[in-house]
C-alpha cells in the first residue's frame, strides 16, 4: 500500500508537471505569435523609411535642378542687361524684365538653397532613426530566435514527462492488478479453507465487494470500458465468487458431488479471470 501511494505522489506531481508544461508552451507560443508581429512591425517602418529616404533624396535631386536652372536664368538676366545697354533706350524696357528675371532667380536659388538644407537637415536627424529601427528589429529577430529554442526545449521537457508518466502508470496497474491476481488467489484459497472449517457462504464477498469488485464497477476500471477484455472480465469474475458461494453451500449440505462441480467451475472462471487482467494490463489504455 505504501508504495502504490508512493506511485500515486509520483503521478500526481508528473500530473502538474504536465500542466505547467502546456501551460509554458501555451505563452511561449503567444511570446512568439507578439514578437512575429513585432518584426513585422519593424520591418514595415523600415519599408516605410526606406521610402521617406526615396523621396529626400528625390527633392534634393529637384531642389538642384532648380538651383541649376535658376542659375542658368540669372545668366541669361545677366546676358539680357548687357544687350539691353548696347541697344540705348529702346532697350530700356528689356532691361526692366531681366532685371526682374535676375531678381526671380536669385529668390529662387535662395528657397532652392533654403530646401536643400532642410532636406540635408532632415536627412542627418533621420540616419539614426534609421539605425535604431534596424538594432532594434536585429534584437527582436535574436530574441524570436531564442524564445523558439526555449519553446522547443519545452516541447521536449514536455514528451519526456508523458514518456516518464505513462511509465510510472504502468508500474502503477501492472503493481494494482498484480496485487488484483494475488487477492483473487487467496480468495479461492479461503474458499478451500472454509470448505475444511465447514463454514457457510457468508464467510466471503460478493463479486461487486472484493479489490477487483470496487474497481471494475466504481474505481479507475471505467476507463478500460470501450476495450473487449474489461466486458468480458465480468463473467467469469461474478462466476468465480458465485460457485465458491454455493461450493460453501453444497458443503453445508452434504452434497459433494456438487461441491466438486463448483469448484472445478470456480478453477476455470479464475483462469479467464486471469487472462483477461492480463490483457487488459498489456492494453495500453491507461
Amino acid at each position: 500500500m505504501a508504495s502504490s501511494n508512493k506511485l500515486q505522489d509520483k503521478l500526481n506531481l508528473l500530473d502538474e508537471m504536465e500542466h505547467l508544461f502546456n501551460k509554458m508552451l501555451d505563452n511561449s507560443s503567444l511570446l512568439t505569435q507578439f514578437l512575429n508581429e513585432v518584426d513585422t512591425h519593424f520591418t514595415h517602418s523600415r519599408e516605410e523609411i526606406e521610402n521617406f529616404s526615396d523621396w529626400l533624396k528625390k527633392i534634393k535631386e529637384s531642389a538642384s535642378n532648380i538651383d541649376r536652372l535658376s542659375s542658368q536664368a540669372n545668366l541669361l538676366s545677366i546676358n539680357s542687361a548687357i544687350e539691353a545697354g548696347h541697344i540705348g533706350r529702346e532697350g530700356a524696357g528689356f532691361s526692366v524684365l531681366a532685371q526682374e528675371m535676375k531678381k526671380l532667380s536669385l529668390e529662387i536659388q535662395k528657397q532652392a538653397s533654403s530646401i536643400a538644407s532642410i532636406n540635408n537637415n532632415l536627412g542627418a536627424r533621420f540616419i539614426p532613426v534609421k539605425e535604431t529601427t534596424e538594432k532594434n528589429q536585429e534584437q527582436v529577430q535574436q530574441i524570436k530566435i531564442q524564445v523558439e529554442e526555449g519553446h522547443q526545449n519545452l516541447i521536449s521537457l514536455s514528451e519526456q514527462v508523458n514518456e516518464l508518466k505513462h511509465i510510472f502508470t504502468f508500474i502503477s496497474m501492472q503493481q494494482f492488478f498484480n496485487t488484483v491476481k494475488l487477492d483473487h488467489v487467496l480468495w479461492k484459497e479461503a474458499i478451500y479453507i472454509h470448505l475444511l472449517n465447514n463454514d457457510d457462504e457468508h464467510c466471503v464477498n460478493q463479486h461487486t465487494e472484493c479489490r477487483l469488485g470496487k474497481w471494475y464497477y466504481q474505481g479507475d476500471g471505467r476507463k478500460f470500458a470501450g476495450t473487449e477484455a474489461f466486458r468480458r472480465l465480468e463473467e467469469p469474475h461474478k462466476l468465480v465468487h458465485e460457485c465458491g458461494r454455493l461450493a460453501l453451500s453444497a458443503n453445508i449440505n452434504g452434497d459433494q458431488d456438487a461441491v466438486t462441480q463448483y469448484i472445478e467451475r470456480m478453477e476455470q472462471a479464475s483462469v479467464d479471470v486471469i487472462k483477461y487482467v492480463d490483457v487488459l494490463l498489456n492494453s495500453g489504455t491507461y
